[in-house]
């Protein structure tokens, strides 16, 4: 029998898909929505926002349904940006606050700058918010471009309209400790943002991202797409106000799905289909405007709707139409899928948490597990760890149902195949599994700890005196 026959009846046989060869450096999008909930998009089951566009996405590409993030805004950022738990790599409670000393220290190495180090231009535009001082703004971290906000649509004076939605009355009173909202062009101030420009913002990044493939499409390129939508406050586009039945939440994540089909029908365009990598996610779980159906909790918090977030993975050829992978991921995954991709170099002089996830983006037969464990930090608090099915809420944990503070909290063990929604704890009935999962949590201790300090955490970027983006330059 002809040889090549052989083979390809041999991968027809083994139920993978015949790829074309991965071309050496191909382009990456990455597409992050601000607060989107695990089920406000159609293939993640939504029935009250229309996504046609992104259903064409999970059509054609893959859906990653345990993808995780952290509970908010920066933490989840850093794992992105850095390949670590964020607690490695920006060890803070929260988020990052306007004029706030500390940042994403320069020493830490982005997949930004993984990428430019083989080639790559890179871009982000949109929400950085890892940093607002000129040493932490993504052109000191690697992008040669950046156009959008530096952290979220919220942070300003209320007179502005960044503390009330649209249609709503402007609060009575600024909070005194945010300035203004600015827009950035690398670094420098192009405007302040007031309502008018909060509803543009979708339009205006996204008709930037199409300007950008289209000039760099003879090039390797990286282009990080962060939306400001759909946090608070809400400002659907003008041509998106009440175009759904369902109220301006609904109009914002519509214009979203608009804004995602307009990036792959340029891809498709311009001829890059073949060499264009695309994922999109959300930075976490919704909100309590959200849908997180199935899953239980919302932003904040580290139950699955807090964490586990809507993700695509999109590259026609390569990776396997109409597909899905329950396989545990998250943020820290990209940076070393888009260097083993690209023939980047990982930092060898540091931890990363990370792994490529290639193999199960790809659906090669028999691709072991990425990653066997998860562990669920809030701030610098581990709460849960997750290893296979199972997930283990600790005792340093303060889920939102622990309200009486006299009681000692129980660990409680969910099995996450058989109960998603983490409504009912096994620990009872399967006592070595919760032995197993503590075991696990006792080793993360001599690593990133289980509350404050630790010795697996680097050092924060720190500035002396801090100043207002506005201000600086005008």
């Amino acid at each position: 029998m002809n040889p090549t026959y052989c083979a390809l009846l041999t991968l027809l046989l083994s139920g993978s898909s015949l790829a074309a060869e991965l071309p050496s450096k191909p382009n990456f999008i990455f597409i992050n929505i601000d607060d989107l909930g695990y089920a406000d998009i159609g293939p993640f089951g939504s029935k009250l926002n229309r996504t046609p566009n992104l259903d064409r996405m999970a059509k054609e590409g893959r859906k990653l349904t345990s993808f995780y993030a952290a509970p908010v805004c920066s933490p989840s950022r850093t794992a992105l940006m850095t390949g670590c738990y964020p607690k490695r790599a920006l060890p803070i409670n929260g988020v990052l606050f306007p004029g706030n000393p500390i940042g994403l220290s320069p020493n830490e190495i982005t997949v930004a700058e993984v990428l430019k180090g083989v080639g790559y231009s890179t871009a982000i535009i949109g929400k950085w918010h890892l940093g607002d001082q000129p040493e932490f703004l993504p052109n000191q971290q690697g992008f040669d471009l950046h156009f959008g906000l530096p952290y979220s649509n919220d942070m300003g004076p209320a007179g502005d309209g960044v503390k009330s939605s649209l249609g709503q009355p402007l609060p009575a009173a600024a909070k005194a400790n945010q300035p203004p909202l600015p827009l950035l062009r690398n670094g420098k101030v192009v405007k302040r943002v007031l309502p008018d420009d909060q509803q543009s913002l979708v339009e205006i990044y996204t008709e930037e991202a199409v300007k950008y493939i289209a000039e760099h499409k003879t090039e390797p390129f990286f282009l990080y797409i962060p939306h400001n939508a759909v946090h608070f406050p809400i400002y659907p586009g003008k041509k998106w106000v009440g175009k759904s039945p369902n109220g301006i939440y609904s109009d914002w994540v519509e214009e979203v799905d608009w804004s995602v089909g307009r990036v792959l029908d340029t891809v498709r365009e311009q001829g890059l289909t073949e060499r264009t990598f695309v994922i999109f996610t959300s930075d976490n779980g919704g909100t309590p405007r959200a849908v997180n159906t199935p899953l239980r909790g919302n932003k904040g918090s580290t139950w699955e709707g807090g964490m586990r977030v809507p993700t695509i993975a999109w590259w026609p050829g390569q990776i396997p139409a109409d597909t899905s992978t329950d396989a545990i991921s998250g943020m820290f995954d990209i940076l070393p899928t888009f260097a083993a991709l690209s023939g980047g170099k990982l930092p060898t002089d540091r931890k990363l948490d990370g792994a490529d996830l290639w193999p199960h983006l790809s659906g090669a037969p028999g691709a072991q597990p990425a990653h066997e464990s998860f562990f669920f930090y809030s701030g610098l608090t581990l709460e849960a760890v997750r290893h296979g099915d199972w997930k283990l809420q600790i005792v340093q944990g303060k889920p939102a149902s622990n309200t009486n503070s006299d009681k000692p909290f129980v660990p409680r063990l969910y099995n996450l195949k058989a109960d998603i929604g983490e409504t009912k704890s096994v620990a009872d009935e399967n006592p070595e599994v919760v032995a197993k999962l503590q075991a696990l949590v006792a080793i993360m201790k001599e690593d990133l700890g289980l509350d404050g300090p630790a010795p697996g955490s680097r050092e924060l970027g720190r500035v002396s005196n801090p100043k207002p983006l506005i201000g600086m330059d005008r």
